[in-house]
């Protein structure tokens, strides 16, 4: 009611509310007032739950116009609650006991009538599986020892998860009866010393079996303790899904398997239901896998098969990350992108979430969730049909490890079915090609591709085109390795002017040579080809250079005299204010004096550099100086010299000949012979270096 609706300040005209949270007191642990409670909030308007020492709270979103409501479910009847929510656990978040029961917390806070918990082996799991396979081809001794490793740690969390025996005793008798198998499975690859396809595939499965039936049987034990549980169902995805194997890799049988899933889960379905990820089965019925990162594609064709609300992988990272954190500190979570951005940022290195895990989601739009099992508060990353228009890049990422492979020559210009036998050549040789980009005069055409890969490819290549190489018509098949491959990511790029200049003008400005650029004409993704040695500073310079985390530039102070003093001063009362408000992070990582010089890994602190270059000073070491203050993971590297030391001046052209910027009032390198001057700006103007 009107008179029951609280503002901090009567506003004056009608007010939009995108969002309420409703505060219950203990009364919502009770399950008839639960379900009431739930029946009034349609599905997918549901954003969180949390629960306090006394009352629940829960979010709930309201639908809205244009991009954002694109970007959710659509609320379906208000009273109805029966939509599927899909689920997916991967190793690391079924870890041991503890980790079952945290993802226990999770599924049974969230208020749905209906979920489906697709699981991945527990961490390490599927590694051991193939390692005793491996030890089996090589008729290891230690292969009874390695499968009573893996039974001891599962027997001790079934153990310690289990408390009712009823419950424990079944899931350890399958568990027995599968070690009898996989142990008759591994004396037949003794005898032969070979492992074939589908025994491979048999034994990697069975992690998947044992975390399966280890969290129903936790689920249904939880629900026993409690008022108002949900039934528990375990199913063996071998039954329900069933794919074929092709070129393109492992391919859904919709068909045949929407019959399985109409026969397992009826409209009377509800409750959890428990599938095992990784694993499924073939037309003829035999089981087989989905390869590595297997479970997240299971989690997806569940998902579709259901005509799922939405679908969430739990991981062990809050969300889709701008960047790798690892290299690029300031790293922020995205916070919602279309399935194309994901799928890019994926395939270049965001190991989040597997580019054709996504696909059957992408086929019925259902929206996928990234989010954190250790972490449930972080929102996660929301990755749906449509993207923010408001920001144009939403990530940057790099493929490391890359060779380069051009080749060139006046015989390839007009000459149709050149590249036809390049790419054909590859293929025949299983060469994967990362990256294409080929000259407008068709004079060269050069690839990416990985770097273990680049010596037999240049072989192929040579093999391929050895006639026109002999006659001239082909120069030269030449590699460049290591290489890396950098690329920028965002819907938002699409027809908006200027952001090429920017990427490539960035790595200009942090002094990377590009060897080599692609863009698709969807315009969604740049990538360009660099040395292996600057990824990192390039990831960076890039980062920051679209405004995603701030500007870093790395400082060296050369004299801590009275103009020195008076500058680390300034400095100390401007930096904070220049990073607010010009996301500019200047930072001080050397103090250099004649003979001694104080080093940190980030930025000395401003306010106590005296004591701690009192304290901490190293013998003066130019190399090191220098090396330090160009580190790699750092893309702008400036040294302000305050001395008035002919010696330094002359160390000027090796700085800027590094891309180094040198700012001074030290007067011996203007004031000094002209020969030597103009060398200076002649290594300046190459390098692309300032000197002020």
């Amino acid at each position: 009611p009107d008179d029951q609706l609280a503002f901090d300040g009567r506003p004056d005209g009608p007010v939009e509310i995108h969002a309420v949270t409703l505060r219950f007191d203990c009364c919502y642990e009770d399950p008839g007032h639960r379900r009431r409670i739930l029946a009034h909030i349609p599905r997918g308007w549901l954003d969180g739950c949390s629960r306090g020492a006394e009352r629940v709270s829960l979010s709930v979103v309201f639908p809205r116009s244009g991009d954002d409501a694109a970007m959710t479910s659509k609320p379906s009847d208000p009273t109805n609650r029966d939509g599927w929510h899909v689920h997916k656990f991967g190793g690391t978040s079924l870890g041991d006991a503890d980790c079952f029961r945290r993802v226990a917390d999770i599924l049974l806070d969230e208020p749905v009538a209906r979920q489906a918990v697709v699981v991945s082996a527990m961490a390490k799991t599927t590694d051991a599986l193939l390692g005793l396979v491996a030890a089996a081809e090589q008729s290891a001794s230690d292969v009874a020892a390695r499968i009573e490793a893996i039974a001891t740690r599962y027997r001790a969390t079934v153990t310690a998860l289990l408390k009712q025996k009823s419950g424990a005793d079944d899931v350890l008798k399958s568990f027995t009866a599968d070690l009898a198998d996989i142990r008759d499975v591994l004396h037949a690859i003794t005898l032969v010393r070979q492992a074939g396809e589908r025994s491979r595939d048999l034994i990697s499965g069975y992690g998947e079996l044992w975390s399966s039936r280890l969290l129903a049987a936790y689920l249904t034990e939880r629900g026993r303790s409690s008022s108002g549980s949900r039934p528990v169902h375990w199913v063996d995805a071998r039954e329900l899904i069933v794919i074929e194997r092709g070129e393109m890799g492992p391919a859904v049988q919709w068909d045949e398997s929407r019959a399985n899933a109409r026969r397992i889960f009826t409209d009377a379905t509800s409750g959890i239901a428990v599938v095992t990820g990784f694993i499924a089965s073939e037309r003829n019925g035999l089981p087989t896998t989905l390869g590595r990162n297997g479970s997240d594609f299971s989690a997806s064709i569940v998902g579709a098969l259901l005509e799922a609300a939405k679908i969430t992988i739990w991981t062990d990272v809050d969300g889709v990350m701008s960047a790798d954190p690892n290299r690029v500190p300031e790293a922020a979570i995205i916070s919602a992108l279309s399935y194309s951005e994901a799928m890019e940022l994926a395939y270049f290195g965001a190991k989040v979430i597997h580019p054709q895990t996504m696909s059957p989601a992408v086929q019925r739009g259902i929206p996928i969730w990234i989010r954190n099992t250790f972490n449930t508060a972080a929102p996660g990353s929301l990755i749906g049909p449509t993207s923010d228009p408001r920001q144009p890049i939403k990530g940057v990422t790099a493929v490391d490890d890359v060779a380069l492979l051009n080749i060139e020559g006046a015989g390839m210009i007009g000459v149709p079915g050149t590249a036809d036998r390049l790419f054909g050549a590859l293929r025949e040789a299983s060469i994967s090609v990362i990256l294409i980009s080929q000259a407008s005069s068709e004079h060269s055409i050069c690839i990416g591709i990985p770097s273990r890969m680049a010596r037999e490819a240049e072989r192929v290549v040579q093999r391929a085109f050895v006639v026109e190489l002999k006659q001239g018509l082909v120069q030269s098949v030449t590699v460049k390795d290591p290489c890396s491959v950098i690329a920028v990511v965002g819907d938002g790029m699409a027809g908006m002017p200027g952001i090429a200049g920017r990427f490539l003008g960035t790595l200009r400005s942090a002094g990377i040579n590009v060897m080599a650029i692609a863009q698709g004409s969807s315009e969604r993704n740049i990538s360009a080809v660099i040395a292996r040695q600057d990824s990192t500073r390039a990831l960076r310079a890039v980062h920051s250079g679209f405004y995603l985390s701030a500007e870093t530039i790395s400082i060296g102070i050369i004299g801590p005299g009275n103009v020195g003093q008076v500058l680390l001063k300034q400095m100390a009362t401007e930096i904070p204010r220049l990073k607010s408000q010009f996301n500019l992070d200047l930072r001080v990582r050397a103090i250099a004096g004649s003979s001694r010089m104080l080093l940190s890994d980030r930025a000395i602190n401003l306010a106590t550099w005296r004591a701690d270059f009192d304290k901490h000073a190293v013998p003066l070491d130019w190399a090191r100086f220098t090396n330090h203050v160009h580190a790699e993971h750092l893309p702008h590297a400036v040294v302000v010299d305050c001395s008035a030391s002919e010696d330094v001046a002359a160390r000027y052209v090796e700085w800027l000949g590094g891309g180094v910027h040198v700012v001074t009032p030290n007067k011996k390198a203007p004031s000094g012979p002209l020969a030597m001057y103009d060398q200076l700006h002649e290594v300046r103007r190459r390098h692309r270096a300032h000197f002020l």
